[in-house]
């Protein structure tokens, strides 16, 4: 009879507890919860209990909420089909009190989307794309390929006969196609480095107004296909779905054809460059993205030209 009596009070007790809130599904540290009636808010934090031995196994957050349904965050521990639910104690409470507006601001447009879902199918794919996307606040190494299109600037300075002419600076403009690869390091949660190797042109044209000085034309040109390597330093103003950044870096860009008539072609070997650069990454799964950037490059000036260019690329990455 008392230990009935105990069994009893035992019940009880965890019965005030604990909720008849069912997991039924957990995928890649989330947990899809069947709320049989309960009241819980995004934020809100629980035990997940082990149905057959009544013990606490992991701690998950909500994330998000429609009807009779949730989502959470597994947070501590792990979990599986059939775990019921417990709250956390009035500390914990507190706590999930202080996190609550940020999760829930976090996923007001998965929210939407999972209020807008009018079948199964489509509440999964609600799902699965809240798992794709919770890893988005950190960044990862990643690598990919790079096309790049390049928009080139030049101010030879052209001497025929100073007796006769005085020189001249015409500016000479062209554009360029490249295409690369990439590795880039994360060096801390918002800084990354960068290394990227290009095969990319640089072309120019123009013409003088009185001199004949590119080799007895007035039509100047300078037409290179440099083999080059940059590496970029990248601050991340945002981490979300799109990650918006901006750089600094340097190249060293090395000759491997060239013709000109502006330039002297025994001159033309090697360039050391700064660019400064902004862009971003625009995340299409948990594995792949698309990079683009704009970016401007510095020639160091010499005695006899200024140079400079403006690229813009865009590629395919993988992380």
């Amino acid at each position: 009879m008392r230990k009935s009596l105990a069994l009893l009070c035992l019940s009880f007790i965890f019965s005030l507890s604990a909720f008849a809130a069912e997991v039924t599904a957990v995928k890649n540290g989330k947990v899809m919860v069947k709320l049989q009636g309960a009241e819980v808010q995004p934020g809100d934090e629980f035990f997940l209990i082990d149905s057959a031995t009544h013990k606490k196994i992991g701690i998950i957050r909500i994330k998000q909420t429609k009807d009779d349904r949730a989502v959470a965050d597994i947070i501590k521990g792990r979990g599986a089909s059939g775990n019921t639910l417990q709250a956390k104690g009035s500390g914990a409470a507190t706590s999930a009190a202080k996190t609550k507006a940020a999760p829930k601001a976090d996923t007001t447009r998965q929210q939407e989307a999972l209020n807008r879902a009018a079948t199964p199918d489509e509440e999964a794919s609600v799902f699965d794309k809240a798992r794709d996307m919770s890893f988005l606040r950190t960044l990862k190494n990643s690598y990919g390929v790079l096309g790049q299109y390049g928009m080139d600037t030049m101010k030879p300075t052209i001497k025929e006969n100073p007796a006769i002419n005085p020189p001249e600076q015409p500016e000479l403009k062209g554009t360029g196609l490249g295409a690369g690869g990439f590795y880039e390091w994360v060096l801390t949660r918002n800084i990354t480095l960068r290394g990227l190797g290009m095969l990319e042109q640089y072309n120019v044209s123009g013409q003088t107004n009185k001199n004949v000085g590119c080799k007895g034309s007035t039509n100047c040109s300078a037409n290179i296909t440099y083999l080059s390597g940059y590496a970029l330093a990248k601050y991340y103003f945002t981490t979300n779905q799109l990650r918006t950044w901006a750089g600094l870096g340097g190249g060293f860009l090395i000759a491997m054809s060239k013709s000109a008539t502006a330039l002297d072609e025994n001159q033309i070997a090697t360039n050391q460059v700064l660019t400064i650069s902004v862009g971003g990454e625009y995340q299409l799964n948990r594995k792949t993205f698309i990079p683009f950037s704009v970016e401007y490059v510095y020639f160091p000036p010499s005695d006899t030209v200024t140079a400079n260019a403006i690229l813009f690329r865009v590629g395919y990455g993988w992380q």
